[in-house]
């Protein structure tokens, strides 16, 4: 039986969620982490595992999903990670011990976070560029919205369900999102893609490695993301304890500092129709580097005060927002015919930096802001080098499917 066809509003607000799902399950329980600690008797430093483990899980995910895709079509793989995502949130939610929920988080990033690889190649598909730019755009913005509601609403929740609960909420709507592509996505992977055979996987993922035009997007995007998960880290212990508010007042604190990603995800919507990507993230780099400036010297100059940290971060945040897009617009263009595989390992960099800086700043954690401090100037100054040192890097031509990078001739 035909499906009827599916609207424009309909595309936005699916891959929006599917695209936000893995935000949504890293921020939801930001509040319940210091009382988490608390059930399972553990230190703050210790629940930040749940995080970095979630993040390796992500990289996985995001590496692994890319070729899959390629191979075998959106749907069967998205299908599969959501189905994988409910039961490892369930898990969560059952867990006796903080080994256990360490290891269902993993999992529960293993299956989720299939759904950035794939919404977004989902768009590279079916949408012309000049729609993309739009999509990707209204996504971006969108999706500020996850971070910055989930916290709030997990802190608001927290008095009747406990952090349990969330787990469960998390799980319902993985459920949700299942039905739905089940009944109504269509597969849209382009009949002449066709994955790279195994054997020639590595070959490729070296050769994309060795690309100084998808590095440089890569790097950028990664660089730039772990300029602000310290933040996320680290500010429900910090702000919690540290400088004792209450965990809806930490919600309502983050959201705001989340803020400054829709105001950049907006300054990217608005502008990237006048001026090319680069240029954006060459202006977003630079005020990603007056944040963390900003940021070191508040923090010393007033280390007593939380807006020390909050309002340097929303400057973080604007940068975050206006980098990300921009990045994610210009990568995948040379890439169509393998638009899977380059797509998983653009994200892999990307979130396996932030794995690696997450884990970084858990063994720096000494319950003050230094290890924040540290490890986002860390990123700044990684992202200002690595962008300036791949600059002027050629365009690829586009690729043939299954083969090498580039056509011939």
């Amino acid at each position: 039986m035909a499906q009827r066809p599916l609207s424009t509003g309909f595309w936005l607000v699916l891959l929006t969620v599917l695209i936000a799902l893995p935000r949504l399950t890293l921020d939801l329980h930001l509040p319940a982490l210091p009382a988490m600690a608390d059930d399972f008797h553990s230190s703050d430093a210790q629940l930040q595992l749940t995080l970095t483990l979630y993040t390796l899980g992500s990289a996985i995910s995001l590496l692994v999903s890319g070729p899959l895709t390629d191979r075998f079509g959106r749907r069967p793989v998205l299908l599969s990670g959501l189905f994988l995502y409910v039961a490892a949130s369930t898990a969560c939610a059952l867990s006796n011990s903080l080994g256990v929920l360490i290891i269902a988080r993993l999992f529960q990033a293993l299956g989720g976070c299939c759904t950035t690889v794939i919404g977004r190649v989902i768009v590279r598909d079916y949408f012309d560029r000049q729609e993309q730019a739009r999509l990707l755009g209204l996504i971006s913005m969108a999706m500020a919205v996850s971070p910055m509601a989930a916290p709030v609403l997990g802190s608001l929740m927290l008095p009747w369900i406990d952090w349990r609960g969330l787990f469960v909420l998390l799980g319902l709507i993985g459920a949700a999102l299942y039905l739905v592509v089940y009944r109504r996505l269509p597969e849209t992977r382009p009949a002449e893609v066709a994955a790279a055979p195994p054997s020639n996987l590595l070959r490729i993922y070296s050769q994309l490695l060795c690309d100084r035009y998808f590095l440089r997007y890569s790097l950028a995007i990664g660089c730039v993301y772990s300029t602000y998960f310290p933040f996320i880290s680290e500010s429900s212990a910090l702000l919690q304890r540290g400088f004792h508010l209450s965990a809806t007042a930490y919600a309502l604190v983050f959201a705001a500092t989340i803020s400054g990603y829709m105001l950049g995800a907006n300054l990217f919507r608005r502008l990237v129709q006048r001026f090319e990507p680069d240029r954006l993230i060459s202006v977003g780099i630079g005020l990603n580097l007056v944040g963390s400036v900003m940021l070191a010297m508040a923090t010393t100059l007033l280390p007593g005060e939380w807006l020390a940290i909050v309002l340097p971060m929303v400057v973080i945040m604007v940068s975050v927002g206006l980098v990300i897009p921009a990045c994610q617009l210009s990568v995948l263009q040379p890439y169509g015919a393998m638009a899977g595989t380059a797509s998983g390992l653009f994200f892999f960099i990307q979130m396996f930096l932030t794995a690696v800086g997450s884990w970084v700043t858990g063994l720096l954690s000494d319950g003050t802001s230094t290890p924040l401090v540290i490890m986002t100037a860390a990123a700044s100054a990684l992202l200002v080098a690595s962008w300036l040192t791949l600059h002027k890097s050629p365009l690829p031509q586009e690729t043939e499917p299954g083969s090498g990078l580039s056509r011939s001739g």
